[in-house]
């Protein structure tokens, strides 16, 4: 069984999607104290919110979690971290990675974000989404983990003790991999026959790290999926969109049936966030499906975060969201889709789901996922950066 880390609840949906399209039988749990059925399982995926958090704090849960899935019966090990490597000078990939190889005894270290189908790229070491660097990129700008430097060597030098390199195409091409010893290794990756090339060379290795593209060819063929049972009618379809990408706000757009979520009158007081949660809640009700969104444009949220802070703004965002989702399963309805990461672990959490089974995919990197215990829901769970322009409408019609 391959046991997965995976840094945030979306990267983890992503990562699990892209084992169903491999074949394997994947369950995504919340914690690692969830009861897992493992007996028809070939992957079990365990989704942190560590992105973000104190290095410190990333490596003990990331820990935690290995030992978890070595308890399940897990024999091999792949951490997952966005495709856009987002991290800061101090992690959390690089120290995570690197405790995790020193928990399995494990010296030499893989780093493979290339997603070719979502255009991210490595090439000499460098990142590049859709043929841009990653510092010119939209993700210069990202509000909790600004990149401003496309060289991944440098990034992930910072964050680690060990010596890091990486593995030019040529030599990856030729199946050259003699000169690779101890230390950490970005390996370049510009289309799929490179990432079934680096699969190849890695069929032996226990732990291997990167985006979810990468463990979709390291784990091919080694099982046949089981279809995922449908709910009944839905009440309500409903989209969270908590994310700020250009990505999502264009979606936002497309999607043109939106409330946006006054997150500056939530904060006045107690029974002004009540009401807005219930404004959110009923319209939803009124008009499935239903889009409730926090970062409609970009000048709503540079005033939300000049009036509240960066972190007051971004909490209480994902309290809105939490309590809304929460409030709309006690009402029946039992479709969501949730834009952003950060979002997406607050609904989970506010709705206590700790384990989904992993069904059709939307998008690239989003499946639909259907919880295994109460309450009953299926979901999606898309990373902002991810999906076309008519994502949610995708999403609403395979849902339903």
């Amino acid at each position: 069984m391959l046991g997965c880390i995976a840094d945030d609840y979306t990267g983890a949906t992503d990562l699990s999607s892209m084992l169903v399209r491999a074949g394997l039988r994947v369950v995504q749990v919340f914690g690692p104290e969830t009861n897992v059925p493992v007996s028809d399982v070939d992957a079990v995926v365990l989704s942190l919110k560590s992105r973000s958090i104190a290095a410190a704090d990333a490596v003990a849960m990331s820990l935690h979690a290995l030992r978890f899935l070595q308890s399940i019966g897990a024999q091999r090990f792949f951490f997952k971290y966005c495709s856009t490597f987002d991290s800061t000078p101090a992690g959390n990939i690089g120290p995570v990675a690197e405790a995790l190889g020193d928990a399995l005894g494990i010296k030499q270290l893989w780093y493979v974000p290339s997603f070719p189908e979502n255009g991210r790229t490595v090439y000499c070491g460098n990142l590049f989404v859709n043929r841009v660097p990653l510092n010119e990129s939209g993700m210069k700008d990202h509000p909790l983990n600004p990149m401003r430097d496309s060289n991944l060597v440098r990034v992930l030098q910072a964050q680690c003790k060990a010596g890091v390199d990486f593995l030019p195409l040529d030599e990856l091409r030729s199946g050259n991999t003699s000169r690779l010893g101890d230390g950490h290794w970005i390996v370049d990756a510009i289309h799929d026959q490179d990432l079934q090339q680096i699969a190849l060379l890695a069929r032996d290795q226990i732990l291997l790290t990167g985006g979810s593209a990468i463990a979709r060819f390291w784990m091919e063929g080694k099982a046949r999926a089981n279809p995922a049972a449908s709910l009944s009618a839905p009440l309500a379809t409903v989209i969270l969109a908590g994310s700020c990408s250009i990505a999502t706000r264009q979606q936002i757009e497309a999607f043109k049936r939106v409330l946006r979520l006054d997150v500056i009158a939530a904060s006045e007081s107690e029974a002004a966030f009540e009401a807005v949660v219930e404004e959110a809640v009923s319209w939803c009700l009124e008009n499935s499906p239903a889009l409730v969104a926090s970062g409609v444009d970009s000048a709503a949220v540079a005033a939300t975060v000049a009036r509240l802070g960066e972190k007051r703004a971004a909490e209480l965002t994902e309290s809105l969201f939490a309590r809304i989702a929460k409030d709309l399963a006690a009402r029946g309805v039992n479709r969501i889709i949730v834009a952003g990461g950060e979002t997406s672990g607050a609904v989970v959490n506010a709705l206590g789901i700790d384990a989904i089974r992993i069904g059709e995919e939307i998008a690239p990197g989003v499946p639909c996922v259907h919880t295994l215990r109460e309450p009953y829901l299926s979901l999606a769970l898309k990373s902002g950066n991810f999906g076309g322009t008519d994502f949610f409408m995708d999403a609403v019609r395979k849902l339903n």
